[in-house]
């Protein structure tokens, strides 16, 4: 009995936090309310106390739930490349930002720049494990090429680029992101190449 509860509360949990992601990917936090996850979810709104604690709690859960499936994305799109290449860290990063990953991280992004909290503090905890992911592909696809500037500051040039080329479909959908990425990837390539000609 007590394993077919726990089978329950674990659907139950599951439909909270994926009515609440799909909410969240399309009207931001604030405008995500309890009432709404519940009937998105088809569970009673207690349920988002018990399992959560409360709205922030949830929204919480949204954005860590969000990075982790962004990493796991990266993750599976370079192992099935079989080799790590900026291209392919491109293309991983357009396949994030196309989904659902991509408008969670569009509305809660602005909602979090000046207010500190628990949503903030997770959001930052996302960020900096992506950060992290984009310096070790960087210092990968770089190891064996002089002169370049060090992975951590290349990562971060690239990392904000395509953070901006997302931000700025969002807010304009003429706005292209594979274009926009791809001209970032051609000035790489240009950049490595004169690097190695060195």
């Amino acid at each position: 009995m007590a394993g077919r509860r726990e089978e329950s509360s674990a659907e139950s949990r599951r439909r909270l936090l994926e009515a609440a992601t799909e909410l969240v990917a399309e009207v931001g936090p604030r405008g995500t309310s309890v009432q709404a996850v519940a009937e998105r979810a088809g569970i009673s709104r207690g349920s988002i106390a018990w399992h959560f604690g409360s709205k922030d709690g949830l929204i919480v859960e949204v954005v860590q739930h969000t990075f982790e499936t962004a990493v796991q994305e990266y993750r599976k799109r370079i192992a099935d490349a079989g080799e790590m290449t900026l291209e392919v860290l491109i293309e991983a990063h357009l396949a994030v930002v196309a989904g659902t990953c991509g408008r969670v991280f569009a509305t809660v992004l602005p909602e979090v720049m000046l207010a500190p909290g628990p949503i903030r503090d997770a959001y930052v905890a996302g960020y900096d494990n992506s950060r992290r992911f984009w310096i070790d592909a960087v210092g990968r696809i770089t190891a064996d090429v002089p002169d370049m500037p060090d992975p951590a500051t290349l990562a971060d040039v690239l990392f904000g680029s395509a953070i901006g080329v997302n931000v700025m479909h969002r807010l304009d959908e003429s706005v292209d992101p594979a274009t926009g990425l791809g001209a970032l990837h051609t000035i790489f390539d240009l950049a490595m190449r004169g690097a190695k000609k060195k």
